[in-house]
């Protein structure tokens, strides 16, 4: 009984016992079965009934719980076991017969704010930390909807033949209704599946009683291949005409355009700080490195440690650029940018080590407690949640390493693997990725030629449509003051003036960096999983483009903002949605910052806007008009960068 009662006073074998518990009462999951429940749009989206929680009966038989005086005050991101003690190290052990719900808040509050169900609702199986994604061999959709079967399907006209055999087929109908045969129907082998079907009345002549036949209507369907082709031929000589009358009005050369200044100003400064701020991220690396030694607690300091020097890394580099290097914008917005993208990467591979070490740490010590309490301790309760916590941890530790067994976690904290790591075109770190057999250096060549091309198309249309339009909106903002109506004119005539060259900016930018680049970094380093976008275009609501539109950011921000905000903070689905918003927004309007050096918060707005929208969208009277839906996105498309554009140049 005193080993049963050892162990009952347990801080950590309370967490292992609530964590493992199928039935532990009202209980959070962090994980969602539909993305849509992310916008408040599957049916159950309210706060509380939106979570996976189940009720358990109100009683329950002979149960031995501890209340603990305080609780723990670890925040440690992605960290689902952190052990420690609580804050007087004060425990009541408390005998109880019957209990009900209220017994389970007071379990709650010995736990840190880190605790999950790991188990389905209604179900034993493991709710992994990992199931929020997963990574496969796929393609791009402009490679596997238009690029590969047009290089490979791509046969010339195929309609006229479809045609003519259609009409011999009919034709042959007819010779066998004049006979008296009877008239093959829409299932006869041949005829065109996705047909509209005509009942017509033969003569009497023909047969007799009357006859009823049906003739199947064709829908003709071709393929547009030669007018991809059309399109980039436009677009070449298109280019080719503006590049050679820029030439001819500027005396023969190219010296002027301010926007080939900018592209070429600073390119050694620019690179020498990109490469420092890439070798900076190894930081997280060497932290890695003193857990594993056991210099370092991962759930005590580790992150901690990390957590701060990703805000020092972000703020170092901004205030290196515009107060000491005096960077040009365009320099400057793309050193935060890349900052950006060293940041998630840095957040998501020591984030996903650390929760692995809190695993680890649970696996030993609930192997530990077991052997050392099976045969004494008579409580089958306790027994069982031990062994629930061996069999979890187990799982979650040799699941991140099916195909190479040499980077089991903690084998995988080496140099070359974060390496990789930062090579992939990915912002979510695990220890394994589909890869591709071999490089295929044609495929490279093109995507090096789109890129290439793509910034040579961008440099056109940013000198001829848009910095024009941009000089102007900085006379307008140092004019002088001559009321807030005549200012409004004057801003929407160089809004009128800027929204074609901002919406073929829009499009080109989307395809430079989502295809082209991804792609061609994906096809170099061998990583199969090329799902970077979805079909944004065809979106019909916002929370659609919200998710779709950049998949690699959009996995960060589900793993590492909103579900760990969820396990974090105990936010609801809802509240978590607004700090995703938020987050993402204030980041949007940083970006703004380092552009326009001022603070408006116009990008703010709309970013936030997005939340409105969405539940308008999800209306019963919008739910089912999906073209006036993509309309307006398309309206927001078009308008949204050049307003926002043209009030930081204005106002």
């Amino acid at each position: 009984m005193d080993k049963n009662k050892d162990l009952l006073e347990n801080e950590q074998f309370l967490r292992i016992q609530k964590l493992n518990a199928s039935d532990a009462g009202r209980r959070r999951s962090i994980l969602v079965d539909n993305e849509d429940e992310l916008y408040g749009l599957g049916s159950g989206s309210s706060s509380s009934g939106s979570e996976h929680e189940d009720e358990q009966p109100a009683k329950s038989t002979t149960t031995i719980t501890t209340t603990t005086a305080a609780t723990q005050n670890h925040i440690a991101d992605d960290v689902a076991f952190i052990p420690g003690t609580t804050a007087d190290n004060t425990e009541t052990v408390t005998q109880v017969v019957e209990t009900d719900d209220n017994v389970f808040k007071t379990h709650v509050q010995t736990l840190s704010s880190k605790e999950k169900s790991r188990y389905r609702k209604g179900s034993s199986d493991f709710i992994s930390f990992f199931d929020d994604m997963a990574f496969e061999n796929r393609p791009s959709i402009l490679d596997g909807s238009v690029n590969d079967p047009f290089k490979t399907k791509f046969v010339g006209p195929t309609l006229e033949k479809e045609i003519r055999k259609r009409e011999k087929e009919l034709m042959a109908m007819r010779k066998d209704l004049h006979h008296g045969k009877p008239a093959p129907d829409a299932d006869t082998p041949g005829l065109d599946a996705s047909t509209t079907s005509i009942t017509t009345t033969a003569p009497a002549s023909v047969a007799s009683p009357e006859t009823v036949v049906t003739i199947e209507t064709t829908i003709l369907s071709s393929n547009f291949s030669g007018l991809y082709v059309a399109f980039w031929m436009a677009i070449a000589f298109g280019a080719v005409k503006a590049l050679i009358d820029y030439y001819y009005q500027h005396n023969g050369s190219f010296k002027d355009s301010e926007i080939l200044k900018f592209m070429t100003t600073n390119l050694s400064t620019v690179a020498l700080i990109d490469l420092i701020m890439y070798l900076s991220t190894y930081f997280v690396v060497g932290i890695q490195y003193l857990c594993k030694w056991r210099v370092l607690n991962w759930s005590s300091t580790g992150w901690a440690f990390t957590s701060i020097y990703e805000l020092l890394f972000v703020g170092f580099f901004m205030y290196l650029t515009e107060n000491i290097l005096k960077l040009h914008w365009l320099s400057k917005i793309f050193l935060f940018l890349h900052s950006l993208v060293l940041l998630m990467k840095m957040h998501s591979y020591a984030f996903y080590n650390g929760y692995l070490w809190g695993t680890k740490q649970e696996l030993q010590f609930s192997k530990s407690a077991l052997a050392k309490y099976k045969d004494s301790v008579n409580d089958p309760e306790v027994i069982d949640a031990l062994e629930k916590s061996c069999e979890f941890c187990s799982f979650e530790l040799n699941s991140q390493s099916l195909n190479d067994q040499k980077q089991k976690f903690p084998n995988n904290i080496n140099v070359s693997n974060f390496f990789m790591f930062t090579m992939f075109p990915t912002l979510i770190y695990q220890i394994e990725y589909p890869r591709t057999k071999e490089i295929r250096w044609a495929y490279v060549l093109e995507k090096i030629c789109a890129i290439f091309g793509t910034i040579f198309l961008m440099m056109i249309d940013a000198q001829i449509l848009m910095h024009p339009v941009a000089m102007r909106a900085l006379a307008v903002r140092n004019s002088e003051w001559t009321g807030i109506m005549d200012r409004l004119l004057k801003w929407a005539g160089l809004l009128v003036d800027i929204v074609p060259g901002f919406i073929v900016m829009y499009i080109l930018d989307f395809y430079l960096i989502w295809d082209a680049i991804l792609n061609c970094v994906a096809e170099l380093t061998r990583f199969g999983d090329r799902y970077f976008y979805g079909d944004w275009w065809n979106c019909v609501s916002w929370a659609d483009f919200s998710r779709i539109w950049n998949i690699p950011v959009h996995k960060f921000l589900l793993r590492h903002v909103y579900h760990s905000s969820m396990s974090s903070f105990k936010l609801n689905k809802s509240q978590a949605t607004l700090m995703t918003f938020f987050l993402s927004s204030v980041v949007h309007e940083l970006a703004m910052y380092v552009i326009f050096k001022r603070l408006r918060f116009y990008l703010f707005f709309f970013q936030m806007l997005q939340v409105p929208l969405v539940a308008l969208t999800n209306t019963k009277y919008m739910k089912d008009r999906t073209v006036i839906g993509n309309v307006i996105f398309w309206l927001g498309i078009c308008m949204g960068p050049s307003v926002m554009c043209t009030l930081y140049l204005t106002f």
